[in-house]
């Protein structure tokens, strides 16, 4: 149940009412969580409270058309993803102080949000040098992910910040499944390249060692279902020309 004992349903129904507590309770329940997702998306937390203001703007325009199928947290997540490529089509190429307040909320944690995944260090606070190793590492991945172009970030962020599966993050950047592993895969090579770079004699252990298998993994498995699709594509077009 919700902290005014809404559930979800009732949160979305009170809103197309015109309930003013409802609509702070849904700000409430999911600002900070977008706040850390658009900033990961425009690489700046300035631009990232514009991006979720519009974004609240925009579901509140839109409620009286909205089912919370599957949930209102992914409905939310689609509009931000979409409003955060428009702000970054629109703006510069920069990086601002956004790195460490990212790293920090991560660390923070937010509730009801899944592990950051390869951004966090659970475990490594009772070793000082583990930790401070440890941050390092999830600097130089946050760099690594700031650097992707939008829509390879945005797979990424989505599968390894927000922890969503491969269909769910494709629902949310609103593209076809293989489309989405296409980027996936090239965001998670991207990856792997400049965790080598920081670890070329494999000094990354423990948790981080994990993180990079995992990475690993999920560029093998988005290279197969690519390879599958196009296969199954060529064979299609093969059809094709024979019938004709």
């Amino acid at each position: 149940m919700e902290q005014r004992g809404w559930d979800e349903r009732e949160l979305v129904r009170r809103c197309k009412e015109g309930s003013e507590a409802a609509y702070a309770e849904l700000v409430r329940q999911h600002r900070q969580r977008l706040l850390n997702l658009a900033a990961r998306l425009t690489n700046s937390p300035h631009l990232a409270e514009d991006v979720v203001q519009e974004t609240f703007l925009a579901a509140f325009r839109s409620m009286e058309r909205f089912e919370p199928r599957p949930s209102v947290a992914a409905w939310l997540n689609a509009i931000c993803v979409r409003l955060a490529s428009r702000a970054v089509s629109r703006s510069p190429a920069r990086r601002d102080d956004s790195l460490d307040r990212m790293l920090e909320a991560d660390a923070a944690g937010v509730p009801g949000r899944p592990s950051a995944g390869i951004l966090a260090d659970e475990g490594a606070a009772a070793d000082p040098h583990a930790a401070a190793e440890a941050a390092e590492v999830r600097r130089a991945v946050a760099v690594a992910i700031g650097d992707l172009p939008f829509k390879q970030r945005t797979a990424v962020v989505l599968r390894y910040v927000v922890g969503l599966d491969y269909a769910d993050a494709a629902r949310t950047m609103d593209v076809p499944l293989n489309t989405y592993k296409s980027h996936l895969l090239r965001g998670t090579r991207a990856l792997r390249e400049a965790l080598d770079a920081l670890a070329p004699q494999g000094v990354v252990d423990g948790a981080t060692a994990a993180d990079v298998r995992r990475i690993e993994i999920d560029a093998a498995e988005a290279a197969s279902h690519a390879a599958d699709a196009a296969t199954t594509a060529a064979a299609a077009a093969a059809e094709r020309h024979a019938a004709s």
